[in-house]
């Protein structure tokens, strides 16, 4: 058991992202910056946590004031990730506003669009058609051969389910 991830889904609980399941209740104890806290999710070892970074931006949009000062925290190529799996959150929150803002309520608002120009990303396309463009340019910038689209598809699927279920 790796404590260190566990803190971290410990952590992604209580901003309401609790579809990840935990092998020991570790307790959170004092929480981190949210600069630390989303450069230590891009950090994980383990992908599941890695893409919770998604969904801590789909559930928490305000912590994106933070995602400048996460990146200075990081090596090149986590760098990479971040921005990445960021713009994936901005592509989602799009895609599912509607869904999202139902559970969000007063703290709903927009994640601001940082880096589809860098990554060449085409805006005026539809959410679909982003989010393939955005996994073909996960695959060329990291070299892994993934279906990021459905990776990331996942993330949001998780999350709106457990809210919904939650919510019953």
């Amino acid at each position: 058991m790796d404590v260190h991830e566990e803190r971290l889904v410990a952590e992604l609980e209580t901003m309401g992202v609790r579809y990840l399941s935990r092998q020991a209740d570790v307790p959170v104890g004092q929480i981190r910056s949210s600069a630390r806290f989303l450069a230590d999710l891009i950090r994980q070892p383990s992908s599941r946590v890695r893409t919770a970074f998604i969904a801590v931006l789909l559930a928490q949009p305000d912590l994106a004031q933070a995602v400048p000062a996460a990146l200075t925290r990081l090596k090149p190529e986590e760098q990479i990730t971040l921005k990445l799996l960021y713009t994936a959150a901005v592509v989602l929150q799009k895609k599912h506003a509607e869904r999202i803002r139902l559970f969000l309520a007063e703290r709903w608002q927009w994640l601001p669009n940082l880096y589809s120009i860098e990554l060449g990303l085409a805006i005026n396309q539809s959410p679909d058609e982003l989010l393939r463009a955005l996994g073909a340019a996960h695959r060329q910038q990291t070299g892994i051969l993934l279906n990021w689209t459905g990776t990331y598809e996942n993330v949001a699927h998780h999350l709106l389910h457990r809210w919904e279920l939650e919510k019953q």
